[in-house]
């Protein structure tokens, strides 16, 4: 008889990692070359993933086990770092996928304005229209 196994935990910061590198290759495959942001400049204000042709937008990348959109105590504090890190320089993007989904989700973040959620393709199909917002 075998002893049931344990799950090892998971390691949050390599989680994150991960889905910064799998956001940023995603973007990459869309036609916009990104890569992870914190390993770059390393500092706590970096965004998540750096990518030139969004060089307006702070982009803070959300991957949990479970889809985090409805919950409002949660996106209160992805809104609270995403507009803290783009430090009023840039457009706050929180951009959240969930385990089993393979849609990327954006939350536009724009000052005075209600947050909006798209999927990434839809927010890059638009993205003259959220620059000029």
């Amino acid at each position: 008889m075998s002893l049931p196994s344990k799950k090892k935990p998971v390691n949050s910061r390599n989680k994150g990692a991960s889905a910064e590198r799998e956001l940023a290759n995603v973007l990459t495959s869309l036609g916009f070359e990104a890569s992870r942001g914190q390993q770059k400049k390393g500092r706590a204000d970096s965004p998540d993933v750096i990518c030139e042709a969004l060089s307006g937008f702070h982009i803070e990348a959300k991957f949990y086990k479970a889809c985090k959109m409805h919950s409002p105590a949660t996106l209160a504090e992805w809104d609270a770092q995403a507009i803290r890190d783009a430090a009023g320089l840039r457009v706050p993007l929180v951009v959240h996928r969930w385990n089993g989904q393979r849609v990327w989700w954006v939350r536009v973040l724009l000052p005075g304005r209600r947050p909006v959620w798209l999927t990434l393709t839809d927010f890059l199909a638009d993205l003259d229209v959220w620059r000029g917002a």
